[in-house]
């Protein structure tokens, strides 16, 4: 009967994650097929069945998550999962309903771990119980930072080739919104982080945003420090009046020899990396192919010896 409990919960825990892994991640998609569907003029079952799971799994989502943040963490909560790519109304309230899932189908593995180890005491099951659903409340956070990470090390790579093309772009008397549309054109394919970071730039400029407002707004979103030192430097030349063209030189001139300096830097670093597997795994081999052939040979010498004196 206790199988059955839970597996039952495990069941239930896993729909509910999958319910919200879908709906954290796919409600941009659904948003954009309804967009399409719009445009078209015409109905789109995808869009339609999209809306409705939607909805269904939002009302659960802001019934769960209610009252669990102040205003304060729920801002800082939106701007990580800005960083992160995720850019729905309610993402704060899928965010917190995916680690309610999470920590559910923890705690039902744990409840498995418990049964399959069969502890002493109710305080060792207790413990394994908790240990799970702990675990899986902490994952979506950790898997938050990782994805946040990841994506400013993608901007990190792609902004000295986007300096380049933007360099190119206004020297031959494009203007700055036009440089970054090239931008974001030319680099989808390669660097699509930060093609999608400039087109929604753009795309607010279009819908009357200022462009420094809307400059600070991309720092934000994609937490990098080349790109915070490119926006303050455009905000800057564009408040003094001084030539674009020439910022963006400099500061391109500027990010290759930072790239190249990073490159010698993991250049220097990599005999210290290269040190602990030496010493671990590489040199006991070598050791063991050098010193067995001696050994053998010594241990053939002394029994000639003891056979020889016997």
């Amino acid at each position: 009967m206790s199988v059955l409990i839970v597996s039952v919960l495990a069941a239930l825990s896993l729909l509910a994650l999958a319910g919200a892994a879908v709906l954290f991640l796919a409600a941009d998609r659904g948003f954009e097929l309804r967009l399409s569907a719009l445009a078209r003029g015409e109905a789109d079952p995808r869009a339609e069945a999209a809306l409705k799971l939607e909805q269904t799994f939002r009302r659960i989502a802001e019934r769960v998550s209610q009252g669990a943040f102040t205003e304060a963490e729920r801002g800082t909560l939106r701007l990580s999962l800005l960083q992160a790519g995720f850019t729905s109304e309610r993402r704060v309230e899928y965010f917190f309903a995916a680690r309610v899932a999470c920590a559910l189908l923890g705690g039902v593995a744990g409840v498995l771990a418990a049964l399959a180890m069969k502890p002493e005491s109710a305080l060792q099951a207790l413990f394994t119980v908790l240990a799970g659903a702990t675990l899986g409340l902490y994952l979506p956070p950790l898997w938050l930072k990782r994805r946040i990470k990841a994506r400013v090390e993608q901007v990190r790579l792609a902004m000295p080739d986007a300096m380049d093309l933007m360099v190119v772009c206004v020297e031959a008397g494009a203007t700055l919104n036009a440089a970054m549309q090239k931008v974001e054109q030319e680099m989808r394919g390669l660097h699509k982080v930060l093609a999608d970071q400039f087109r929604t730039t753009l795309l607010e400029m279009q819908a009357g945003a200022g462009r420094a407002d809307a400059l600070r707004r991309l720092a934000e979103r994609a937490p990098a420090e080349e790109l915070r030192a490119m926006v303050g430097l455009l905000i800057q030349s564009e408040s003094l009046g001084a030539s674009i063209g020439r910022t963006l030189r400099v500061f391109a001139e500027e990010m290759r020899s930072a790239r190249f300096l990073r490159a010698e830097q993991k250049a220097a670093e990599l005999p210290v990396k290269i040190a602990f597997p030496l010493v671990l795994f590489i040199f006991p081999c070598l050791m063991g192919v050098i010193f067995t052939p001696v050994v053998i040979r010594f241990i053939r010498v002394l029994m000639t010896v003891q056979i020889g004196g016997g």
